[in-house]
């Protein structure tokens, strides 16, 4: 399997040689390229139907349309949850939005947007948004489903649930569960039956768990961060991003990212190809997360296009030489507890504080 160029964007691009042979290709990632939309907080879900890119970041409440040009032509406000300072959610009211996925009955299409399960109330919500213009929007609390699945997966107590991406396959849908520090996981489930789950009033459906073991790099594992179904329908194309954590929900240092295909036939087996994402034979150290076919040729060649995050959460560590060092101290707001308002209030305070020290300091300097 051959993917030939790969684009990032917050966004990213790959040509993918499709394996229609028995015998499994290696996957060669090749001519990386990048674009920086500079207007989206995060991006961590993608999607595209009728030339329109569909983008779902885990701390922005709204769903991002995109033309070819990478402008952003709509926003849909998605979570109910819209307080935003600095254009993110709050990490501790985020609604963790991990994957999306566009389906289609003929004639209405639709986008699947899932949060991870991370965390209770905030993080357990799937939303349907019709993007055809003429039918019913829908959302539905999976935290019964998520719960369930963390009990037969046997996932140990401390460890939560986090689910990263989201595919459909014309008979079952695919939830990948990220194990930064467990198993990584794919949970299969009756299309057609979790479909109705999130639209109608019906018991969980059931579903299979598939384990993986996915590539290391240095000693530190990977786990998914994105899979969509391939153009031939048989397997799932998957990222997997290596982090430097302890948990599954924390963020890390990113190391790197692979990309991969998962062959439907080999499920059982946790049966997968995998290559490290280089660029001229060096690392590239990008967290690839959602993944999504736009392109298909004759020669079994895709276009893919797929997200980096940028996540502000992790604080860059400066290393150079300093003649003076001044250190301004403020109380971290994400620790706060109460209410949304009185957990608002106490960030509002902290960012008046950190406003005020700073006049106070170049007034002092300047005057």
């Amino acid at each position: 399997m051959k993917i030939k160029t790969i684009s990032f964007l917050l966004l990213t691009t790959l040509l993918l040689s499709s394996c229609r042979e028995k015998v499994s290709k290696q996957i060669l990632l090749t001519q990386p390229n990048s674009t920086h939309l500079k207007d989206l907080s995060s991006a961590s879900g993608i999607g595209n139907y009728n030339k329109s890119i569909y983008i779902v970041g885990d701390d922005s409440p709204w769903l991002f349309t995109l033309d070819n040009n990478l402008n952003i032509i709509n926003k849909t406000l998605v979570s109910s949850i819209d307080t935003v300072l600095e254009g993110r959610t709050p990490k501790f009211m985020k609604a963790d939005f991990e994957g999306a996925e566009i389906i289609s009955d003929g004639s209405n299409f639709e986008i699947v947007i899932i949060s991870s399960g991370s965390s209770r109330h905030t993080r357990d919500t799937a939303h349907i948004i019709n993007i055809s213009n003429n039918g019913e929007n829908y959302s539905k609390n999976l935290r019964p489903l998520y719960e369930k699945i963390k009990l037969e997966a046997d996932l140990p107590v401390t460890n939560e649930i986090n689910i990263e991406g989201i595919a459909f396959s014309e008979e079952y849908v695919y939830l990948a569960h990220r194990g930064n520090v467990s198993e990584n996981l794919l949970i299969e489930i009756n299309r057609n039956e979790f479909l109705d789950f999130i639209k109608r009033i019906r018991s969980i459906p059931d579903f299979t768990i598939y384990r993986y073991y996915l590539p290391m790099l240095n000693g530190v594992s990977s786990g998914f961060s994105g899979i969509c179904i391939t153009p031939d329908k048989s397997g799932l194309l998957f990222t997997a991003s290596l982090e430097d954590t302890n948990d599954e929900i924390n963020d890390g240092k990113i190391l790197g990212s692979f990309v991969g295909v998962i062959p439907f036939a080999g499920m059982p087996k946790g049966e997968f190809s995998a290559s490290l994402l280089l660029n001229n034979d060096q690392l590239l150290e990008k967290k690839l997360e959602g993944i999504s076919v736009i392109s298909n040729d004759e020669k079994g060649e895709m276009q893919i296009i797929t997200v980096c995050d940028n996540a502000k959460e992790i604080c860059p560590v400066f290393t150079g030489k300093v003649k003076n060092m001044l250190h301004i101290g403020f109380d971290d707001p994400a620790s706060a507890t109460g209410t949304e308002e009185e957990i608002l209030t106490i960030y509002r305070k902290i960012r008046d504080e950190i406003k005020q020290e700073f006049f106070n300091f170049y007034k002092e300097i300047f005057e």
